[in-house]
């Protein structure tokens, strides 16, 4: 019997993990093996192809900081899209916000979703806001078929390869932009400047092809290999810490149920040190 959960990472030179308890899950999907597992450290936490992607001890920050920090600084957030991020967690933070008119997951694996209902309800209760529409495609054939449609783009991908390595392409994010109104902002993960095993400063780089304002920012994720996190902010037009104003009272009052995310966090998120700035090429 399985007795640890391990991910290797950093070309396999890197172990994390934690304990199991036990499996809840397995499958093989029609495009990679889905587990769940209960953990002594991490509770419930689900992978993919033996990568980890959302947890109890930590899922709150990934959603919140994903969802948040764009919502803040964009006056007039109507329509949002999330490619990836089946496991509901990152819509569920959108429909927080009554302002929001529409909210489009794209999944590329519907089984992803059907798991997390069962095992992460409380990441997944999102999915049932009439505003939420779910589409079980392809993110990158997705976003061909739209056009200045989206306030803000939610990237939600696992690491950059095998199917998800053309989500941090340059001619990706061209269609980003595409699909993004005038003043749209898009909002990703960009792994971790610790062991930089999938090169950040070429994902910045494409970023900052497809983007006239491109910024990082960082929060920890347990979970995750090298633990200190980093996410792009790319912007046609606004600054990532620059508050809406009308927003600030609904956030104060907002804040305050959330678990991560508050408006002194979110400005100093932006602050990097010299090790995060070389790795994107800021220094």
């Amino acid at each position: 019997m399985q007795t640890w959960f391990q991910e290797k990472s950093f070309h396999k030179r890197h172990v994390q993990g934690s304990e199991i308890k036990s499996k809840l899950h397995e499958e093989q999907s029609q495009y990679q093996k889905i587990e769940v597992f209960d953990t002594y450290s991490y509770g419930k936490l689900l992978t993919l192809d033996g990568k980890t992607m959302v947890s109890n001890i930590d899922e709150f920050i990934y959603h919140e900081v994903t969802a948040h920090v764009p919502y803040m600084v964009h006056p007039k957030v109507e329509n949002v899209l999330i490619i990836g991020g089946g496991d509901g967690g990152v819509v569920r933070e959108y429909t927080r916000h009554s302002d929001i008119k529409k909210i489009d997951l794209v999944e590329i694996d519907k089984r992803v979703i059907e798991v997390s209902k069962k095992y992460f309800p409380e990441c997944t209760s999102g999915l049932d806001d009439p505003r939420v529409n779910v589409f079980a495609e392809d993110g990158i054939e997705f976003i061909k078929k739209c056009k200045n449609k989206y306030d803000i783009i939610v990237v939600d991908s696992t690491d950059p390869e095998d199917f998800a390595a053309g989500l941090f392409t340059e001619s990706f994010y061209a269609q980003v932009n595409n699909a993004l109104k005038e003043d749209g902002i898009m909002i990703n993960q960009t792994e971790t400047p610790f062991f930089d095993e999938y090169d950040m400063g070429a994902i910045y780089q494409n970023l900052r092809k497809a983007f006239p304002f491109v910024r990082s920012y960082s929060a920890p994720m347990l979970i995750y290999p090298g633990v200190y996190w980093s996410f792009g902010f790319s912007s046609k037009k606004y600054s990532p810490t620059s508050f809406v104003s009308e927003k600030i009272s609904q956030m104060t009052e907002l804040q305050k149920s959330l678990k991560w995310y508050n408006m002194d966090w979110h400005k100093g998120a932006f602050a990097l040190s010299n090790l995060h700035k070389r790795r994107i090429g800021e220094l």
